[in-house]
């Protein structure tokens, strides 16, 4: 099991200037989050935090892959994550969130970016995810063809 802690930051602990983490991801991570989608999942968050008079512009990319359900034969795919997400943080009254600007009461001393790292992952996921054609399981092809109605050859990209 993922241990979330590795993703929390201790924001006023941070001095002026540019601080580099590098975080991996795994399935672990996802199902921790309550994400049964992701199943399995190798990807590098490279998160640039840079602190000057009390805001904190961090940047995160995200590289790697992800093992999602096909749409069409729900079998594991892989789709690769090349996607990053910038926002900056400052500390307020009480917690808001506009655009690119997240405000944090100022009691709050840590900082989770596991949200913002799966949203960058996940959001990287295309509406319709398939196998390449001729790569779906052919048996969950045959099934499909069997409850299609009677006539009609579903096309390849239709199954």
């Amino acid at each position: 099991m993922c241990d979330l802690k590795q993703f929390i930051i201790a924001l006023p602990a941070l001095g002026e200037g540019h601080h580099e983490y590098e975080m991996k991801v795994d399935g672990d991570f996802f199902a921790a989050r309550g994400n049964d989608d992701v199943k399995e999942a190798d990807v590098t968050a490279y998160v640039d935090i840079d602190v000057r008079h009390g805001a904190y512009k961090i940047g995160i990319t995200c590289q790697g892959w992800i093992d999602i359900p096909c749409d069409r034969c729900l079998d594991p795919m892989r789709l690769d994550v090349d996607d990053d997400y910038d926002v900056t943080v400052r500390y307020g009254e009480e917690y808001d969130e506009k655009d690119d600007l997240i405000i944090i009461p100022e009691e709050d001393v840590d900082f989770d970016l596991s949200p913002l790292i799966a949203d960058t992952i996940l959001l990287s996921i295309p509406l319709r995810h398939v196998h390449p054609e001729g790569e779906c399981n052919p048996e969950m092809k045959e099934i499909m063809k069997q409850h299609s109605s009677e006539g009609i050859e579903p096309e390849e990209e239709d199954i």
